[in-house]
Order: structure tokens, then C-alpha cells, then sequence
């Protein structure tokens, strides 16, 4: 025992090596329409661009392109139709997705407390990869691909390039007349696989040596005589710290790959072709390493609520980052809370966040994603498609996002010239259309407002213009009156009275400093006709700080502010809410867990009214649920 101790004190007094330090991508310059791609053009030579993002394309991708007449120029249709494996490219496509939908099924029902067998059976398309006949290259990544079936993966061997990625190095060896490029970031995983282009042919292969570097991308690649030196690069940190590092070198000497041979050599490497992704609550695995959860138990604590109290639910498992100036939105058919909310400081991913009512239980079904050096920007985030055909996150969501009823999905109109579709039942984005004109302008998601009704989600403009989403596209509402006022940053909403079929608009100038006069304009969606209400006590109204976050209680005919008022005589801050039927802002006393915060305001509150619990929910920037029964005939109901 004596040894032990004075060994572990020698060891102790050595100089420690410092941990590698975290930190974060500079930014890139958006103005370019392919971000985050490689190029490399050879004196009297061949050329070859690779990687990136395209913001301007259908599918995000810029695909491999050579110059011509001094242009880059797309050569992917034509690599496609000379792809003998395209068809199976695009069945392990479909694989893919069949089995991505089923997990995400399978996962709902699991927070449901209930379970789902596996219907997939991928056999046949197994057996089809086996029997390939074309050339070796191909025989060999098909049936690479067998063994793949259903995931990502398998389809990226059959494609007539390789998978799209982002900051990865190329080079051209002038011995073997080849390019070559290494690993890269999908975005939401590292790679480590291995590839060369022949200029000759045009065409792609997939090199599988029997040991590689490990996954990393922003790498720098040099080559002299069939052989590549690698060296540097990143991998992830998986931090939830705010505005933390989210990247950290390798500091793993030299790595040499000798084409000829197809061989790496330098220090301890891994298995090739391998997906590094981030882990923890970056990744969907953390939220499933759960019991079994009870419906039931649930269900019982809800209905067991004390009155006019928040209750924070305390879920088992809560999401990072931080998730700020934005909302969240209820899926009634699936009993859901949807969060898609982020930006400026906050989590910059594309993942939608989903909150299961019955459970109290958070999914994520999708592994994090990041936008490079964009991550923590206030309103510069790429536009367009990603890797995985997802709209990044812009500067704030605020309310630029809602569930459309009559679609069963949601939808995002925060950028500039499309709307977004999310499907909860798939657990990703599923599409994108072009808006209407009058929804399209510069930073649109500051103002943009969205409310669900019956017939469909409305969105109100800077401009005052309503838009309802009906039959697959968005239409202009014909208004009648007085002009109704546009939405306003920070300083706005919209909600539905269902028990008078009208719109209720809240708005002040933006500004900390300007005052909120307690006016509603009211839209009447059978007669557009536009007027504005007056309520009792309005010139009290001064002191809702918040206009972002007021939702309609069509149990009790109010709409209820998510804030709360500067403190009353005791020290009690009480909750505003305006009477529907005796047009009066009134104040309410709720206690509890308040939401939103000791000072009255959070810009990152979700709040929502579930009509058929007959319960308030919402959600603050770090995933906290918090739930609240409400009844005004022990609320203490003042005029305000």
C-alpha cells in the first residue's frame, strides 16, 4: 500500500498534458450560394468541385461539378445515368425512410407505454444487391450495401457520388491522375471514408482500406507522388454549454495514404467508412434510456393538479441547448407539444423537439445537427435545404411556426421564400413550397405571426395582411374596414375565439420603452371585417410585458397572458388575462412554478391551452414543462 501512495504521488507531480481545447467555427459568408465545399482546379489540368451546401438548391446539394468555358458546371445527371446501381440507390433510399418512420412509430408508442412489432422485412431488395451482375467495383459496393439495408448508409455506397458533406479537402495526385478526398462533416456525423475521382472516366469510387484516420472534417490534405498526407481536423464535443465549443482538434500527428495501395498509415487508426455522431442530449439515444413509461400514473397527476398553481412536470429526460425566442405548438391528434425554437445564442440545430402529454416524456428523433460557423448567430443562418433536406433554424422562430389542424402537420414560414413542412407522425421534415408575395420579405420570422383554426392556420404580416393555409397553399383573406395593423418584433400576437369565430390581436411598438395601450383589434373570419375593441381597464394593460405569449381559454371564455404583472402590495406577481364576454382585462392569482420567471417576462415561453385536458401548458428555454389548471372561480378575478 505504501508503493501505491508514492507512486500516485510521483505520477501526481508530473506535468499533466492539457484536455484539447473546445471552441467554435468562424463564420462563413453566406452571400456565396455554395457554402462550405471544396474546390480545386489544376494548371492545364482537370478540375472537380465537392461538398457543401447549395442554399439555392431542390435538394441542398451542389454535387460534383468540373469547369467548362471557365463555369462550374453540375455533372451529377450525367454520373447518374451512368450509374448501373441507381435503382437500388434509390430502393435503399426508400429502405431508409420506411425504417426511419417506423423507429420514430415505434418510439411514439414506446412514450405511449405501448409497444410495436417490425413489419419491415428487406429481404428481397438483400437478395437483389447479392445477385448484381455488373462490374467488381460495383459487386462489391452492392454488396457492402446488403449488409446496410435500411440504414443511410447502404444507399451512399450506390450512389453515383459520394455522400454530401461539408468542409472536406481535395486533392490531385498527377502519378495516378486522381483526385481524392477524405471524410468530411455531414453536419450531424463525421465520416472517415475514402475516395477517388477519375477525370477520365468521370467517375466516382469508394476506396475501403482496412484501417483509416478517425472521422473528422476541416482536415488539410497535401500530395506528392501517389500518396496523401493528412493532418488536423475536428471532431464534435456534443457540449450543451452555453454558447459553448462545439469543436476539438485531433492533434494526431500525420496520416499518410498511399493510393496504389490503398493504405493509411500514421498513428492508431480505426475501421473505416464510420459515422461519429454527437452524443448525449444531442442525440436521440439519450431520451430513449428510459423504464417503460405509465400512461396511467400520468394521467393521475394531471387530473390530480391543486388549482391555480403551475406544476413543473419534471420530465426524466430534459433536451440542450438552451432553446430561446421562440414558441410552442400543440398536436392535438397526437398529443404532442411541438418545440422548434432557437437561434442568436441559442441551439442553432434543424431538430424539431417532441414533448409526449401522455407521458411527460421528451423525444428527439433525429441526431443534432449543427450549421457550422453559423451556430450562435443572431439572423445568419443558411437558407435552403441541408444535407438531410431540413431548413436550418433562423435568428429567433418567435411565433413564425404552427400545427395546421386540416393537414395534421406543421409548418414554418420563418424563411424568406418557402414554408416548411414538418410531420410529427415521420419525425422530420417532409417538404417545402413557395409563399405568396406577401409573405416574403427580408427577416420575416421576427414578424410573421401564426394562430391555428379550424379551417386552417392564419398568418398575420408586418403589413397587416392575413393568410390562411387551405387546400395545400396559403391565401390571402379579403379584409373589410379600418386596416388592420401589422405584427410587430417582439410585441405581438394573434389568437383564435373559437366561441365567436374571430381573431383577437394584440401588438405595441417595439421597444422596452414603449407602452402597450391594452387595445385589441379584432378580425371577424365570417365577414373580414376589421374593428378594434376597447376593453375596461385597457390603460391598465401597460403592465402586460409580454405580448408574445397570450393564448385563448375556450373553457372559461379568456385569453390568459404568459407573464405576469408587476408585484401587487404583498409582493405577488398576478397573471393578466382579458374577459372575452365582459370585454375587461382583468388579473388572475396563480402561484406555482411560474413559467415565466421572477421578473414577469420570458421571451422564450411557449405557452398553449389544451382544450381537451382543459390545461394550460408551457415550456421555457431549457425544455422545462410546466402545467396549470385553471379555475377563475378561485382565481381571485380583479378588473385589472
Amino acid at each position: 500500500m505504501i508503493r501505491t501512495i508514492a507512486v500516485l504521488v510521483i505520477l501526481a507531480a508530473l506535468p499533466q498534458e492539457k484536455p484539447p481545447k473546445s471552441y467554435r467555427l468562424p463564420s462563413t459568408d453566406l452571400k456565396q450560394r455554395v457554402i462550405w465545399g471544396s474546390t480545386l482546379e489544376v494548371p492545364d489540368g482537370p478540375s472537380l468541385a465537392f461538398g457543401g451546401q447549395d442554399q439555392k438548391g431542390e435538394d441542398g446539394n451542389p454535387h460534383t461539378r468540373i469547369k467548362v468555358d471557365g463555369e462550374w458546371v453540375s455533372i451529377y445527371e450525367e454520373l447518374r445515368a451512368a450509374n448501373p446501381l441507381e435503382r437500388l440507390y434509390g430502393e435503399c433510399r426508400a429502405a431508409a425512410s420506411q425504417l426511419k418512420s417506423f423507429t420514430t412509430r415505434r418510439w411514439s408508442l414506446f412514450l405511449e407505454g405501448r409497444s410495436l412489432p417490425n413489419p419491415l422485412n428487406f429481404d428481397a431488395l438483400r437478395a437483389d444487391l447479392v445477385a448484381v451482375k455488373a462490374g467488381d467495383y460495383e459487386k462489391d459496393q452492392a454488396r457492402r450495401a446488403a449488409e446496410k439495408v435500411g440504414e443511410d448508409a447502404a444507399a451512399d455506397l450506390l450512389g453515383a457520388e459520394p455522400p454530401p458533406r461539408a468542409l472536406s479537402p481535395i486533392v490531385y495526385d498527377a502519378t495516378t491522375k486522381f483526385f481524392v478526398t477524405f471524410g468530411g462533416d455531414h453536419l450531424d456525423f463525421l465520416m472517415n471514408d475514402t475516395w477517388v475521382f477519375d477525370p477520365a472516366k468521370k467517375k466516382w469510387f469508394q476506396r475501403h482500406p482496412k484501417e483509416a484516420p478517425p472521422p473528422r472534417a476541416n482536415h488539410v490534405l497535401t500530395v506528392a507522388d501517389g500518396k496523401v498526407t493528412l493532418t488536423g481536423g475536428y471532431t464534435y464535443t456534443s457540449s450543451t454549454d452555453y454558447v459553448g465549443g462545439q469543436y476539438r482538434d485531433h492533434n494526431d500527428g500525420a496520416w499518410v495514404y498511399d493510393i496504389a495501395t490503398n493504405t493509411w498509415t500514421g498513428g492508431k487508426g480505426v475501421a473505416a467508412d464510420l459515422r461519429v455522431y454527437r452524443t448525449g442530449r444531442l442525440h436521440p439515444d439519450y431520451y430513449r434510456d428510459i423504464p417503460l413509461p405509465d400512461p396511467a400514473a400520468f394521467a393521475e397527476k394531471l387530473k390530480s393538479l391543486p388549482s391555480n398553481t403551475w406544476v413543473n412536470t419534471r420530465p426524466p429526460k430534459l433536451p440542450g441547448l438552451n432553446r430561446d425566442w421562440g414558441t410552442a405548438v400543440l398536436d392535438p391528434d397526437r398529443n404532442l407539444i411541438l418545440r422548434w425554437s432557437g437561434g442568436h445564442s441559442a441551439h442553432g440545430g434543424s431538430d424539431v423537439l417532441q414533448y409526449h402529454m401522455n407521458t411527460n416524456c421528451w423525444e428527439l428523433t433525429m441526431p443534432v445537427e449543427f450549421p457550422l460557423g453559423q451556430l450562435y448567430s443572431n439572423t445568419e443562418y443558411p437558407d435552403g435545404w441541408n444535407f438531410n433536406n431540413r431548413p436550418w433554424v433562423t435568428g429567433h422562430t418567435y411565433q413564425s411556426y404552427g400545427y395546421d389542424p386540416n393537414l395534421k402537420k406543421m409548418l414554418f414560414t420563418g424563411r424568406r421564400d418557402h414554408c416548411y413542412v414538418y410531420d410529427p407522425a415521420f419525425g422530420d421534415w417532409t417538404g417545402r413550397f413557395a409563399k405568396p408575395k406577401g409573405m416574403v420579405y427580408g427577416d420575416c420570422y421576427y414578424t410573421l405571426t401564426i394562430t391555428s383554426t379550424p379551417k386552417g392556420l392564419v398568418c398575420w404580416t408586418q403589413e397587416g395582411k392575413l393568410f390562411r393555409y387551405v387546400d395545400s397553399e396559403w391565401r390571402e383573406l379579403t379584409l373589410k374596414g379600418p386596416k388592420l395593423p401589422g405584427s410587430v418584433v417582439d410585441n405581438s400576437t394573434v389568437v383564435y375565439d373559437s366561441k365567436r369565430d374571430r381573431l383577437l390581436f394584440a401588438r405595441k411598438q417595439y421597444g422596452d420603452k414603449t407602452e402597450y395601450d391594452g387595445v385589441l383589434q379584432v378580425v371577424d373570419l365570417k365577414t373580414g371585417e376589421v374593428s378594434a375593441l376597447a376593453p375596461e381597464g385597457k390603460e391598465k394593460a401597460v403592465g402586460v410585458s409580454y405580448l408574445c405569449q397570450l393564448r385563448y381559454d375556450s373553457t372559461n371564455d379568456l385569453v390568459l397572458g404568459g407573464c405576469t404583472l408587476p408585484p401587487d402590495g404583498d409582493g405577488f406577481r398576478r397573471t393578466p388575462a382579458y374577459d372575452c364576454a365582459g370585454n375587461r382585462w382583468v388579473s388572475l392569482k396563480i402561484g406555482g412554478d411560474d413559467p415565466s420567471g421572477k421578473k414577469g417576462r420570458n421571451v422564450s415561453l411557449g405557452l398553449m391551452y389544451d382544450a381537451a385536458r382543459k390545461l394550460f401548458w408551457a415550456v421555457d428555454t431549457n425544455s422545462n414543462v410546466y402545467v396549470l389548471r385553471l379555475d377563475v372561480a378561485t382565481a381571485d378575478l380583479k378588473p385589472l
